[in-house]
């Protein structure tokens, strides 16, 4: 029998594990027998403060996913990897989300990550890392080989810190037209900084396309990376009539592009001491609802 292909899959910031599962369920549900999607929450419990004004998160219908009030239950405690200022240019505690994952990604093997939003950012960082332990300290003692692939899904380039080279991990990256959150010139940065990016745009918002062509769509990427598939990831059709490749994205937004993109070989971080969550950007540490 062929072995499953296993999935990382990160939430975006305010959801948690069991949102951002309801929210792909259908792609999990067309995978089944043959991919496994598994699901963590991020170690930082949000409050309302700690969201942006105006940030909403809605699935396709435009319900929203997540009520912005305080609850204790679990599977609607709003929760992310890190926080960050409302331009997102200065995070804080990411360093403490990397310490998160590294003892999961030490006792579990993973073939691919998927990422949404805040996660796709993170996700970047962790292609990086695996690639080349050598650029930060956490990582540097390889713990698990490089991601064989990357799904970021309305992801935007990380810059604080940026990311250490351009990414060689292949990566599929999801952007909707009409995602007034993280705008397709954003999203297009980080496509950018990828050495092998593929980019499908959805007429839709910020939320990850799971109508049936998409469903299949994905199943048929995801799989092309299995161990004996004769097909390549390149050669799966695009879920959308027509294509439009990452060139002509970045014409149609090329006013919009303000900065390039902060790809550096850089020096590696100061280790970091034993995770704490206890800044003023958290209200609740993660084992307080654990």
């Amino acid at each position: 029998m062929q072995r499953r292909l296993r999935v990382l899959a990160l939430h975006g910031y305010g959801q948690n594990a069991h949102i951002f599962r309801t929210q792909i369920l259908p792609i999990c549900k067309a995978c089944e027998g043959r991919v496994e999607f598994v699901f963590y929450d991020g170690p930082v419990v949000l409050h309302p403060p700690d969201q942006p004004s105006g940030y909403t998160l809605v699935d396709e219908d435009g319900y929203p996913l997540v009520r912005h009030t305080p609850v204790l239950d679990r599977e609607e405690t709003p929760r992310g990897w890190c926080t960050f200022n409302e331009d997102r240019t200065r995070y804080h505690g990411v360093e403490e989300a990397f310490a998160f994952l590294k003892p999961i990604m030490e006792r579990e093997r993973f073939d691919g990550v998927i990422g949404f939003s805040q996660g796709a950012a993170l996700a970047a960082y962790l292609c990086a890392y695996l690639e080349d332990p050598t650029t930060h300290p956490l990582f540097e003692h390889r713990f698990h080989p490089p991601l064989k692939f990357a799904i970021l899904c309305s992801g935007f380039l990380p810059i604080d810190p940026p990311l250490p080279h351009l990414l060689q991990t292949p990566t599929l990256h999801i952007l909707g037209r009409h995602d007034t959150h993280i705008g397709t010139a954003e999203s297009m940065l980080l496509a950018t900084a990828c050495a092998r990016p593929r980019v499908e745009v959805h007429e839709g918002g910020h939320f990850v396309a799971t109508k049936a062509t998409w469903r299949r769509f994905f199943r048929e990427w995801i799989c092309a990376f299995g161990p004996g598939v004769r097909g390549k990831p390149e050669e799966v059709l695009s879920p959308v009539p027509v294509i439009r490749m990452a060139k002509e994205l970045l014409e149609e937004h090329e006013s919009e592009i303000t900065t390039t993109p902060q790809i550096i070989v850089s020096a590696p971080a100061p280790a970091i001491p034993a995770v704490t969550l206890t800044s003023k950007w958290v209200v609740w540490t993660a084992g307080e609802v654990m």
